[in-house]
């Protein structure tokens, strides 16, 4: 079973509620922006997510080699998709075919694109704090996904953010640069399908249309729901990093940091330090 785990003792991280986690990062049409905001037990996490050197450039790091290996599909076209097939599994995985299909790239929106720096902030302050709705863009994005568009590479967005809101979701995008998306063609929202948060059903309706060369998040379920449903903490680290799948980073997958919410901060300290020691691929 997960705990969520204040890393004050390990890491320090910034541990935002179950609801805060669950709600896909609000912003300006965030119906719940007012809801009572966790008291943090450091702000060890939002100072290295928010405000170090350290990682603006991860980020750098990642739209760069996201774009390279994007542009590179360009020249030699994929046979598949980096996107899951349907009844695939981590363990066995096989990848949707992309025939003639235009190119495409999918990223979640929240801390991958853009960071909410405002409601963070916030909600960190806690209780009584002037709701604040401003967004940064990633250290990177705007950049890459530009070179993306220019190279004839559609850009589109798969966020948990819920169909009532649209508006404010494609008003972030434009506010740091970036092209408005259109709903049901190159955005994708929580409500979309029966499905709810689990994007795979988005992910599959994506694939159907598009042959899609790069994706980008800041959580696992970004790439598939699989991940959600593994446990132990321990188990979940060794599948990520193991076999094909493992393989699937920096190739195709790329990940954010985020060190403020999210699953990313799960674990008490006897699943994070396990005594049988690290998963063989961290080795």
């Amino acid at each position: 079973m997960r705990h969520s785990f204040a890393l004050a003792v390990a890491a320090g991280a910034f541990l935002a509620s179950s609801a805060f986690a669950q709600s896909a990062q609000p912003t300006t049409a965030m119906p719940s922006a007012q809801a009572a905001a966790p008291a943090p037990a450091s702000i060890a996490g939002l100072q290295f997510l928010y405000g170090s050197g350290e990682a603006a450039a991860l980020s750098r790091q990642t739209y760069a080699a996201l774009e390279a290996y994007a542009l590179a599909q360009v020249a030699h076209r994929p046979a598949d998709s980096v996107i899951l097939a349907q009844g695939a599994t981590l363990a066995a995985p096989a990848y949707a075919p992309c025939g003639d299909k235009p190119l495409a790239a999918v990223f979640d929106i929240d801390e991958t694109v853009i960071l909410n720096a405002g409601n963070i902030l916030s909600r960190a302050r806690g209780p009584g704090t002037p709701r604040d709705d401003t967004v940064w863009p990633v250290p990177g994005a705007v950049e890459a996904l530009r070179a993306l568009k220019a190279a004839g590479i559609t850009v589109i967005y798969n966020t948990n953010r819920t169909t009532n809101m649209t508006d404010g979701v494609i008003a972030n995008l434009l506010s740091v640069g970036l092209d408005a998306p259109v709903h049901g063609e190159t955005l994708f929202l929580n409500g979309d399908d029966a499905l709810r948060g689990n994007k795979d059903g988005r992910r599959a309706t994506i694939a159907a249309k598009w042959c899609v060369v790069a994706m980008a998040g800041d959580q696992l379920g970004d790439f598939s729901e699989m991940f959600n449903h593994i446990d132990p903490v321990a188990e979940r680290r060794r599948v990520t990093v193991s076999g094909s799948i493992g393989a699937n980073w920096g190739r195709g997958w790329f990940t954010l940091p985020n060190t403020a919410y999210g699953t990313a901060l799960e674990g008490a300290l006897d699943e994070i330090f396990p005594a049988a020691g690290p998963a063989a691929n961290d080795r």
